[in-house]
């Protein structure tokens, strides 16, 4: 996990199997093969905007549905806020992947949307960090920092952001107080704030934790991290983009988030998984 990360293009090729950290087993292969019986051989192109959290997921996803299709794959990750706008304004995306289910249900209430395909495929963890903290790690401690000693994403592009700014005003902290704190473009980079030693304490999401503890680029104790759990869940929802409607790598992309290996997948990387949810 890069922690400096900002909005990327990213091109997922076949080799990347090769060289990447994950291992598929051969069952999961014959799995995806089974399920695409139903679905064109015709080799097609997908660009695929995912919410920044979910990048690495993305990236791991495409590896896999690139090693056993005919189809290609573009990862586009960015807040969620961000890629929503982009996409009413004309930006030539295949599917949404998106931290909240609001946008993706604006986006088709402006039509803009292939309307059954939404749906619920993760369900994100807020969590409050603070290594060191002299007490317990609690959101009504918070008030006991400056402002500026506290990360967060910032609520008006980024859903976790949203869900952070409900937990301190839960907390009862004053608005000049909420004011002040440090926000950033995506609830990545909160935990890149703390690494590097700029806020005290942040919001991050479990799946960011995850990744950098898996990677070895973390190194986080239980008791300094506070899990809100369904408190402050974050349901992800995912759409296809009207322009793609006939898209099969779109479509096959979309059909796999319920297939048990990229499940796994997903509830590897620090989600929980919804049952099939769909608006």
């Amino acid at each position: 996990m890069n922690w400096a990360l900002r909005d990327v293009q990213t091109r997922c090729p076949r080799s990347a199997l090769e060289r990447g950290s994950r291992s598929w087993p051969v069952a999961s292969f014959i799995i995806l093969f089974s399920v695409m019986g139903g679905v064109g051989l015709q080799a097609a192109e997908a660009r695929i905007a995912v919410a920044a959290n979910f990048r690495d997921t993305a990236l791991a996803i495409a590896q896999q549905l690139e090693a056993t299709s005919v189809h290609r794959y573009e990862i586009i990750s960015g807040s969620t806020g961000k890629l929503a706008a982009q996409i009413i304004n004309g930006a030539p995306f295949d599917v949404l992947m998106a931290a909240d289910i609001q946008r993706p249900r604006e986006l088709k209430r402006r039509g803009l949307i292939v309307a059954e395909s939404l749906q619920v495929y993760a369900i994100g963890e807020l969590g409050l960090w603070w290594p060191h903290a002299s007490g317990a790690v609690t959101a009504d401690n918070l008030i006991h920092l400056e402002p500026g000693e506290v990360g967060i994403a910032n609520p008006a592009f980024a859903p976790y952001g949203a869900a952070a700014w409900r937990v301190m005003e839960d907390a009862q902290m004053h608005t000049e107080w909420l004011s002040r704190v440090i926000r950033v473009d995506n609830v990545n980079l909160v935990t890149g704030l703390l690494v590097t030693g700029q806020v005290k304490a942040g919001f991050v999401a479990r799946s960011s934790i995850t990744a950098g503890m898996r990677a070895g680029s973390l190194k986080v104790e239980p008791e300094d991290i506070l899990w809100f759990s369904d408190r402050a869940s974050v349901e992800q929802a995912l759409v296809i983009i009207s322009r793609a409607r006939d898209n099969e790598a779109a479509q096959f992309w979309v059909s796999q988030m319920q297939a048990p290996v990229i499940r796994e997948v997903i509830r590897a990387d620090g989600y929980r998984l919804p049952g099939r949810v769909q608006d």
